[in-house]
């Protein structure tokens, strides 16, 4: 059978357009998975991009809320690009990019402070205090003090970033606030405690040093009613010196670890509140002031050290009658013991002038006076006493606190383990 030449042309024909359109579609195939195979590569690389980039963004965010200290980093013209979360505490929790210094703290001070700053662009760091307890409208008791807050502003330009040649990418500024108002009250009540010493010190020995060259200059000792009369001024004030002395080393020894190693042996704590009573009778009846006791049980046996108890709680009664020597004050003291987890408790309160509540947190720092000045009416004292108390209670693993309506009611409340 002939075929016509035509057909056989036109069957070549159609098997190459097959045999092209399978090399073209196995072409385009391989292309697509190579290209599949290219875009997977490059989406995997991507996420590792972005989870490395977002694992380093979580790393420099937790690095600078790591610092206590606030910490922003501002633009030439004082706009905030980076802050961390203390920052953002110490402006009530505001957002804090985007915005301009003045706008973030409200202070003046700090503001003309860190403007200059920026302005001379040099590194500086400087303390300053403020009258007002904190920035802006902040409320936190962390800042909310009976004194001014202190602050250190640490300003530094950071180095422009120079790539490729290329510097003029715009100069970043960092700013560093820290707190620093404990160690600025603690160095105050340094300073405070000086004075308050060497006023205490210096009064007692300039009258007997007077009485003395009294004695040796006039014949006064040749007189018994006068010589007398000036011996008796002379041991008022050695006892003086002497408890301030006392005073000193029992606040040294307690705070320095030596007050863990107590006598402890068991001694009744009524007998001891009658010891300090009896101690202080005269100045009770001097000051036309009450006293009343009432203990659950009746004899409540404790152990622990009797001299740091019979000075914590002569302290605290000594205390209240020297704040209001001029008011016929009534001291209560009362004593309870639970019996199901043998916990002493006692309150010591009175009806005098108190303390004001500002003043509340801070009664039992060293050297700590809520009359700071020296006047004719001024209390005296170093402000060691309660410190005293606070420590010694502490050493029997105890805890003492204080509330205070000033002028209606003040109560000291101890507890204590009774073993």
């Amino acid at each position: 059978m002939n075929i016509p030449a035509i057909t056989v042309t036109l069957l070549l024909i159609t098997a190459g357009s097959l045999i092209c359109s399978m090399i073209l579609w196995r072409l385009l195939t391989a292309q697509n998975n190579k290209a599949q195979a290219a875009y997977a590569t490059h989406r995997k690389e991507h996420r590792e991009i972005l989870a490395k980039t977002k694992a380093e963004r979580r790393e420099l965010k937790l690095l600078l809320n790591a610092f206590d200290d606030a910490l922003v980093i501002t633009n030439a013209a004082g706009i905030i690009q980076v802050a961390n979360e203390a920052a953002s505490k110490l402006c009530e929790s505001r957002r804090l990019r985007g915005k301009s210094i003045s706008a973030t703290f409200l202070d003046h001070e700090v503001c003309e402070h860190l403007t200059k700053a920026i302005q001379n662009n040099e590194a500086n760091k400087q303390k300053i205090i403020l009258n007002s307890s904190s920035f802006g409208q902040q409320n936190s008791s962390q800042y909310n003090t009976i004194e001014n807050s202190a602050w250190v502003i640490d300003y530094a330009p950071l180095p422009i970033n120079v790539t490729n040649g290329n510097s003029k990418e715009p100069p970043l500024h960092r700013i560093i606030l820290r707190n620093v108002t404990s160690e600025h009250r603690t160095d105050q009540v340094k300073r405070e405690f000086v004075a308050n010493a060497s006023h205490e010190l210096r009064t007692p020995l300039a009258i007997i040093s007077g009485y003395l060259e009294n004695l040796i200059d006039d014949d006064v000792v040749d007189s018994p009613t006068t010589s007398r009369k000036i011996l008796t001024t002379m041991r008022k004030h050695s006892e003086r010196l002497a408890h301030l002395i006392d005073e000193m080393l029992i606040i040294s020894k307690l705070e320095s670890g030596d007050g863990a190693q107590l006598n402890s042996e068991p001694f009744v704590l009524n007998e001891t509140i009658t010891t300090i009573i009896d101690r202080l009778a005269p100045v009770i009846q001097k000051q036309n002031a009450t006293l009343s006791t009432s203990y659950i049980p009746e004899n409540i046996q404790l152990k622990g050290d009797s001299f740091y108890w019979e000075q914590a709680l002569f302290n605290i009664i000594e205390n209240a009658l020297k704040q209001n020597a001029e008011f016929p004050l009534h001291i209560d003291i009362s004593a309870t013991v639970c019996e199901e987890n043998q916990q002493l408790t006692i309150n010591i309160t009175d009806n005098g002038k108190g303390i004001p509540s500002a003043h509340l947190p801070y009664i039992f720092n060293r050297f700590y006076r809520v009359q700071k000045h020296h006047s004719q009416n001024e209390v005296k004292g170093t402000g060691l006493g309660l410190s005293i108390v606070k420590h010694a209670i502490e050493a029997h693993g105890g805890n003492i606190t204080a509330t205070s309506t000033p002028g209606i009611k003040t109560t000291f409340t101890i507890t204590c383990p009774l073993d």
